[in-house]
């Protein structure tokens, strides 16, 4: 890893006058990129186009793949053939007010220089005692100067000239590649040359030039001995992929059938009502299509099911929502289904393209992949928790429901067979998922079962599931010790939360406090459709915890291949605040119209068969 190593060789290499960090370079504007967007280059054990690793390190360096509007090509040429220019370019974000005053940087400034940083006293300091930390010994800002770190690692390859590869090993198919400068080896002198013409036309602008440079490195590249080459087609594939961005133009067709089915929801008139719901479903097949697409070409290009981290287990979740909820409308042709079938994919979506989830392809550890229960266990879990998610959005539709029109008990009974239809099928899946998920664990760690972190939650995703079918199916009341453990759970779920994010607002911790036990006291152990949603409300953040919670809050256990980074727990925490403000504010308003009545009243149980 480039973190610590580079930077600590180049602090003690000697220290450089410190210079402000200025505006950005002045870069070339009439070069075609065309071509050497397609050179195979060794990246993070893989052999990509030169425009995905590009994507990738300009991405992880700046916190966006089009710095400034600029190709990411562009700039990670300019990073490797004017280095001098750019150690003093502000292109590394530290948006962080506090973490800026803690390491005594300029607070009006979000941007600053490698060299400003390598150079800063303090961030060196904060440097030299994070090493030998693993990430879960360290607390927010001192996982934030981890962050910069490796960012300052991955600039310092870039100007070192070591980050583009394209020289192949001869003997190995699997040895590191060279970067052009280095002369060792058969043909490699000629490549040198042609890379420095490519340097002069690069840094003058020269078009023609520069065209003539990047055909004949190619050339010359071809022509050297490799024991591996990737194939020109896959190549050209991944720049295809790399520029049609599939899941964005996904994302925008679901957003829009959701807005099209919300639309329709409301409509009046029969021919306004068809045309919106042709609309929507064709929007939402069409989203489907391109996610389809997009996760076959990245499989087809990983050479494995992707299923390796966060953001490619978030791809089956919207591929899951997308199959499933065709297959739902055509079947059941319920109105909401439309809506929430959208809804779900867009906010899926949303998750894969904007919160800086790990999108490239990353090598997976052998003991994963040499099993075919991978391929099975991955797409049934992740479809069953696009089929529960679809419950927790209908739950919520429930809930609007019961507040804004208790007194329709037709919409209300409806919306709750379709929710209840909804636990059911997910209810299975995820017991599908946890079974083979067993499967592949006993081929590739040994045991069925460990009590990892991942499986225990999975299990109590599960029996929460099934409480809630239970309870709404028996009408049984819960006795006052079970209502008391639940309290108690609820407390100390609080309580760890409490821990893990602290320094928190107080005012916050306790607002999440109060509506989660207010919650449970008006509906444990009650039957009827506001309890039925609100619980099932409660068990999908279990599923949640499951999914986002171990890897990203507990980091611990056998599951650290997937691991992710990201906003996600900032989003995670903030989305469960606010929907607990929700479920709050339904309930009051429920209570406020007479809900009261059949909270007090015991419901009736069942007689026996």
């Amino acid at each position: 890893m480039v973190t610590f190593i580079h930077i600590v060789l180049t602090v003690v290499a000697g220290a450089t006058p410190l210079a402000p960090a200025g505006e950005l370079p002045a870069l070339p504007a009439s070069l075609d990129l065309s071509a050497i967007r397609h050179m195979a280059v060794q990246h993070d054990g893989r052999w990509p186009p030169l425009d995905t690793v590009a994507r990738d390190v300009v991405q992880q360096v700046t916190g966006d793949i089009e710095f400034h509007g600029h190709d990411p090509v562009l700039i990670l040429l300019a990073w490797t053939l004017d280095p001098l220019s750019w150690r003093d370019a502000p292109v590394i974000s530290i948006g962080n007010t506090e973490l800026r005053r803690e390491l005594q940087l300029d607070l009006d400034r979000a941007s600053f220089s490698y060299r400003e940083l390598i150079n800063h006293d303090p961030l060196r300091q904060v440097i030299n005692d994070l090493r030998g930390k693993s990430t879960s010994q360290m607390d927010p800002l001192e996982k934030e100067v981890s962050d910069i770190t490796g960012r300052l690692g991955l600039l310092h390859e870039a100007l070192s000239g070591q980050t583009i590869r394209p020289v192949p090993d001869p003997q190995d198919g699997g040895g590191a590649w060279r970067a052009p400068t280095d002369r060792r080896g058969e043909g490699s002198s000629a490549v040198a040359q042609t890379w420095a013409a490519l340097k002069v036309a690069f840094l003058a602008d020269d078009a023609a030039a520069f065209d003539t440079s990047t055909r004949t490195l190619i050339e010359q590249l071809a022509e050297l001995p490799a024991a591996y080459r990737p194939s020109p087609d896959d190549l050209k594939l991944e720049v295809r992929v790399n520029q049609l961005q599939p899941f964005l133009i996904a994302f925008y067709l679901m957003a829009a059938a959701t807005i099209a089915a919300a639309v329709n929801m409301f409509a009046a008139r029969r021919v306004a009502r068809v045309a919106l719901s042709v609309l929507t479903f064709a929007g939402i097949v069409a989203g489907f299509v391109l996610i389809s697409y997009g996760i076959g070409v990245r499989w087809h290009l990983a050479g494995r099911i992707p299923a390796a981290n966060m953001y490619e287990s978030m791809l089956f979740l919207a591929w899951g929502v997308g199959a499933f909820d065709i297959i739902a409308i055509v079947l059941l042709r319920h109105p909401i289904i439309s809506f929430k079938s959208g809804l779900m994919a867009t906010g899926a979506l949303a998750l894969v393209n904007f919160v800086g989830l790990d999108w490239p392809i990353r090598p997976v550890a052998p003991v994963l992949l040499d099993t075919v229960w991978m391929a099975i266990h991955v797409p049934t879990i992740m479809v069953s928790y696009s089929v529960l998610f679809d419950a927790f959005v209908i739950a919520h539709i429930q809930l609007f429901a019961l507040a804004a029109v208790p007194g329709k008990r037709h919409v209300i009974q409806a919306i709750d067979q379709l929710h209840y239809w909804f636990l059911h099928v997910g209810s299975i899946l995820l017991f599908a998922g946890i079974v083979t998920g067993s499967m592949w664990a006993a081929y590739s760690w040994g045991r069925y079962w460990g009590w990892d972190p991942k499986e225990v939650w999975s299990l109590i995703a599960y029996l929460a599931y099934l409480a809630v079918m239970h309870i709404r199916l028996d009408r049984q009341v819960l006795p006052g010790w079970m209502k008391g453990a639940c309290l108690v759970l609820v407390v100390a779920m609080f309580a760890i939360l409490f821990r893990l994010f602290a320094p928190a607002d107080p005012v916050f911790v306790a607002s999440l406090i109060i509506a989660g036990l207010m919650i449970l006291v008006f509906v444990a152990g009650r039957g009827g459709a506001l309890s039925t949603a609100i619980k099932s409300i409660l068990a999908a953040w279990m599923v949640g915890m499951t999914y986002v919670g171990v890897n990203y809050v507990l980091g611990i256990g056998l599951h650290s291949y997937g691991f992710g980074a990201g906003r996600v727990v900032y989003y995670a925490v903030w989305s469960g605040a606010i929907d607990l403000s929700i479920i709050s504010a339904c309930l009051l308003v429920y209570l406020g119209r007479g809900g009261w009545a059949g909270l007090i009243r015991r419901p009736v149980a069942r007689s026996p068969a």
